[in-house]
């Protein structure tokens, strides 16, 4: 399937809690046209710096993409921008001399589930494998905890970092600071942490943020140790059913590997985890860079093309 999401709400990344959340990170932020399009701002060199538009503009009746294009301008000569990344929901089409196709900080790719479902539905859709794992760890008596108040959350953010520690090292990929994560819970009102115990061991965690219609998985850890009882399958199943007590619309696995991707694409075992969930592939159009200053933006390519050389 290739399609956009409906405009149904806000996407997370524009919301007021999401600006507050990048607010509390050090990072500067501001809204431009009659949309109030989030704009995040990251310096580089000289004075100079790019935005960042996550998962915007949304253009609706009073609000165009002209009218969007006109406050970008403003705010690049206010703030010294060298370009804008767009990373949209919307295909937007943008073109022109000053548009180049750029590298998506959002995930192009993610699956989505219909919680317009019921459960047993929801389940049948599912591949046999993902039923099974969902199964036994309920057999096993994995309990999965959602924290309930503020002192819960930090203690399970804690257990969260012991468990991604774990994970990154095991699947070699990199994570931010637990601060970082304590950050998100407090300041992201629709963000949920849930713990997967076998007995009083930690074994599974997850934050999920929960929108009125759409829910997002958003990270997920898991210990090296009692991977056999299958805790981040019933991790999952509890999320997606807490998604359904709350009327939510869609469950959102935010970015599995390409359809066309190699065999060795990092995302690869992530990938094959989430399938067995089912639902629907949603394709996102690629992100775009609006560049403001053309001789310091093909600067910063040559400057990031010789940083990869080196490190690689």
């Amino acid at each position: 399937m290739n399609n956009t999401p409906s405009q149904i709400e806000t996407p997370l990344w524009q919301t007021e809690e999401w600006e507050r959340f990048q607010h509390s990170l050090g990072h500067k932020t501001d809204r431009v046209g009659r949309g109030k399009t989030l704009i995040l701002i990251y310096p580089l060199f000289l004075g100079l710096s790019y935005g960042y538009c996550p998962r915007g503009p949304i253009i609706t009746s009073t609000s165009n993409l002209a009218d969007f294009l006109s406050g970008i301008e403003k705010e690049a000569k206010k703030r010294k921008l060298i370009f804008t990344r767009v990373d949209p929901e919307q295909d937007l089409r943008l073109t022109g001399e000053s548009v180049r196709l750029s590298h998506s900080t959002q995930p192009e790719t993610t699956l989505v589930l219909d919680l317009s479902l019921s459960e047993a539905d929801l389940l049948k859709q599912m591949k046999r494998k993902g039923r099974y794992n969902i199964s036994l760890a309920e057999k096993k008596g994995i309990e999965v905890k959602m924290a309930k108040n503020e002192g819960e959350r930090k203690e399970f953010v804690n257990i969260f970092y012991h468990l991604l520690t774990e994970t990154t090292q095991r699947d070699r990929f990199s994570s931010h600071s637990e601060e970082y994560y304590q950050k998100m819970l407090k300041n992201v009102s629709q963000s949920e942490i849930m713990v997967a115990f076998n007995g009083s061991d930690a074994i599974a965690a997850g934050i999920f943020t929960y929108q009125k219609h759409r829910v997002i998985y958003y990270y997920g850890a898991s210990s090296n140790a009692n991977r056999e009882l299958m805790a981040p399958y019933l991790l999952q199943w509890r999320a997606i059913q807490e998604a359904k007590i709350r009327g939510c619309g869609t469950y959102d696995f935010l970015g599995i590997a390409p359809e066309d991707a190699t065999k060795n694409h990092p995302w690869k075992g992530i990938t094959e985890f989430k399938q067995k969930f089912g639902g629907s592939v949603l394709q996102y159009p690629q992100a775009r860079d609006i560049i403001h200053r053309p001789f310091w933006y093909q600067f910063f390519q040559f400057a990031k093309t010789i940083q990869k050389l080196i490190r690689s």
